[in-house]
């Protein structure tokens, strides 16, 4: 059976529930459009008066169209067995599409053509269209009808959705998508930014232009294909924008792939957009340019991948995906389907299964979770972005929508229990009092997760860098990579022969310097030998300041400890100027997490300054420490290399002039970061290595998921 009843009631005032006395009268002024499907053979009837579209499989449509004021639905109903004797349509079924023709007006009987019950439905129907459009969570705005505009625009750009665009733009798509896979890493630090104050305006305008595209691309393809547009304008999802456009008229297509081809014609459009984004992306070297292309990719590809062709919504891929299946009623389907099985694990009891095939059957309970979770996931997502983005309205907005969410629903298990037996009444009591405790032990016991941790790396604590005394060339390296070293033991051996060249010609002039002042002694020239005397005391300082850079040439450790030095080995035989790095020395058992906080969670950290911190390294448990300082200065620069994303950490990085960068080295941080610190003790820093990696994360250690909500609740509230 095609025809699924939605709203079904069991009961109707205007409904006889005698079928040979009762007349019911099928509509005359509804248009009726056949479709050419084999496996399921079905018409679409569209109520012009409600502008809403129906599917009837033939036979349901057969025996509608037999109910007339002149016959009792039992006529129609053997009419139709004398006529059509395979038909598989009981009698059951033939009252429940009586009473959907009737629930959805597209019937009658002679007590609901009454004045009564078309005042009634007529303020029904007005009600329905005030809440339509007073809804705060969803504001539908009009703003103009483009079919005569589309009408035009498809002469020009028509062809874009043609056969040969089409398989070319899906060439280009998939070439896009490739460079996109091979430049991952590339765009993924490069959008680490887009979502800051100054460059979110420019995502914004980028995505609204993008979004008008979307729907003039369904428009144009639905009118391609002969069909009429209606309004175009504005949603607003807790204030969140959505373009949309009107092209029911799609139901009247007779093919289905005509209807997939106008659903899709927005997701292509958007993705070819994307694709060509990414060409430029690859092409360019202008910053502002890249900067655009990566807004445009992550609006037109990601956010459209995953909301628009995501099935689990009622957007495009929805319905691609249902045409395709032959599946129109399948997110209804699921939706009953949940509420069923509520029905029966809640109040128990036997309810009335519809008749459908085991794989049918099997979608629609895969499907009725997976766009469960998946609504949660947004709604929670939309709720918490309304309350952050627009504060006071935001939060207002919150809390209707989780009324609305969570109340209605609330409120139509209330009508149900005071509907139900006694028997289901303990049963739902019994159950929801089971479940509530379950849901409070989970709670009560699960600890709270806490924020997102931040890079951290593992430094000694304190630790002596050793740096070139004297510039030379490193001619022995004596030690290695992690070796522990006692205090003055040589370290490296540097090889300056300028210095030892500089000594000898020293050592020369003091021995003239020497001779001439004994001369002048013996010859009674008192004045010149005490000039010579000072001569010879300058010369003399000067050999012993040499010797000592002599001696300098030799590294020694300053103290006991173990040194530290990525790629040791390749200093042998370089160059080494006065004041650089060599290597330093540390203590294994006093260490310290160096931690990168950004800009946006300073203050989150600052305030926990004095608190107990969690943190953990690869292959080590999670461990508590304390965070005890937070350096209040901002910087680019960064002193530890395995935190960069060049290296394989998680922190973007850009590459810049080395005669630029204020600590010399080739990369800096694309943001800047504020640097703290969390000592270890002994026992801590022993089990770590220097340069490793950590993660550090913030929040009460003691905090459950049911007190963090229950704190967050009660501050929102002050």
């Amino acid at each position: 059976m095609v025809l699924v009843v939605n709203a079904m009631q069991d009961d109707h005032e205007h409904f006889a529930s005698d079928q040979s006395t009762t007349s019911v009268v099928f509509r005359q002024d509804l248009r009726v459009t056949p479709c050419d499907d084999a496996r399921q053979p079905h018409v679409v009837v569209e109520d012009p008066v409600a502008g809403s579209f129906y599917r009837l499989g033939k036979i349901e449509y057969a025996l509608a169209i037999r109910l007339t004021a002149s016959r009792t639905i039992a006529q129609a109903y053997r009419e139709l067995c004398e006529q059509s004797p395979d038909h598989s349509l009981s009698e059951e079924d033939a009252a429940d599409l009586c009473r959907w023709l009737i629930s959805n007006e597209l019937a009658h009987t002679e007590s609901s053509k009454s004045s009564a019950r078309l005042q009634r439905s007529a303020e029904k129907a007005k009600t329905n269209r005030i809440k339509q459009h007073a809804n705060p969570i969803a504001i539908r705005v009009p703003l103009l009808h483009p079919d005569q505009m589309v009408g035009r625009m498809m002469k020009y750009v028509g062809w874009i959705f043609g056969l040969p665009a089409t398989a070319a733009g899906m060439l280009l798509i998939l070439l896009g998508g490739c460079l996109a896979i091979q430049h991952w890493d590339d765009l993924t630090h490069s959008s680490q930014y887009l979502f800051s104050p100054s460059a979110l305006y420019l995502l914004i305008a980028v995505t609204v232009v993008l979004k008008i595209l979307h729907e003039f691309a369904h428009a144009i393809v639905c009118k391609r294909y002969g069909g009429d547009v209606g309004q175009m304008g504005v949603l607003f999802i807790l204030l969140a924008p959505l373009a949309y456009v009107d092209v029911s008229s799609v139901w009247r297509f007779r093919r289905r792939w005509q209807r997939i081809h106008v659903a899709s014609a927005g997701i292509y459009l958007e993705l070819l957009v994307a694709a060509i984004a990414m060409l430029i992306w690859q092409s360019v070297e202008s910053p502002l340019v890249k900067h655009v292309c990566i807004s445009v990719m992550l609006s037109a590809g990601v956010a459209t991948l995953i909301f628009n062709a995501n099935p689990l919504m009622k957007f495009d891929g929805y319905f691609v995906l249902t045409d395709w299946a032959r599946a129109p009623n399948l997110y209804t389907d699921s939706q009953n389907y949940l509420a069923r099985l509520a029905r029966r694990w809640f109040f128990g009891g036997e309810l009335k299964e519809p008749k459908w095939q085991s794989g049918y059957r099997f979608a629609v309970a895969v499907y009725a979770w997976l766009a469960l979770l998946w609504k949660c996931f947004v709604c929670f997502g939309l709720t918490i972005a309304a309350s952050k983005l627009f504060h006071g309205l935001g939060t207002l907005l919150a809390v209707t929508a989780c009324v609305g969410w969570i109340g209605v629903p609330a409120w139509r298990v209330v009508q149900l229990f005071r509907k139900a037996p006694s028997a289901g009444r303990r049963r739902f009591t019994c159950v929801a009092t089971a479940s509530a405790a379950l849901l409070a032990t989970l709670l009560a016991a699960i600890p709270w997760p806490g924020a997102a941790p931040v890079p951290a790396v593992v430094e000694y604590s304190p630790h002596d860098v050793i740096r070139a005394e004297v510039p030379g060339f490193v001619d022995t390296i004596h030690v290695s990579a992690g070796q522990r070293v006692s205090q003055g033991e040589p370290l490296l051996t540097l090889r300056n022969p300028d210095l030892v060249l500089d000594a000898q010609k020293l050592e020369t002039k003091i021995q003239q310097s020497t001779l001439r002042t004994r001369q002048q002694t013996l010859q009674g020239r008192h004045a010149a030998a005490q000039a010579e005397e000072t001569e010879l005391q300058a010369l003399t300082k000067q050999h012993r300041e040499t010797t000592e850079q002599i001696d300098a040439l030799i590294v020694r450790a300053p103290r006991s400890g173990v040194v530290v030095r990525r790629r040791l080995n390749e200093l042998k035989g370089t160059y080494v100027a006065q004041g650089d790095d060599l290597l330093v020395i540390g203590d294994e058992s006093q260490k310290e997490l160096r931690v990168l906080i950004s800009q946006e969670r300073f203050d989150q950290f600052r305030d926990q300054v004095g608190a107990a911190v969690r943190y953990r390294a690869r292959g080590h448990a999670t461990n508590t420490s304390s965070l005890t300082k937070i350096i209040p200065r901002a910087r680019t620069g960064i002193d530890y290399p395995a935190l960069l994303a060049c290296n394989g950490g998680p922190l973007p990085v850009k590459k810049v002039a080395n005669e630029t960068s204020q600590s010399g080295s080739e990369f800096e941080l694309l943001v800047p970061h504020f640097e703290a610190i969390v000592p270890l003790s002994a026992s801590q820093g022993v089990d770590l290595f220097s340069g490793q990696r950590a993660q550090v994360s913030i929040g009460s250690l003691d905090e459950t998921v049911g007190s963090h909500l229950w704190r967050m609740l009660t501050e929102w509230m002050q």
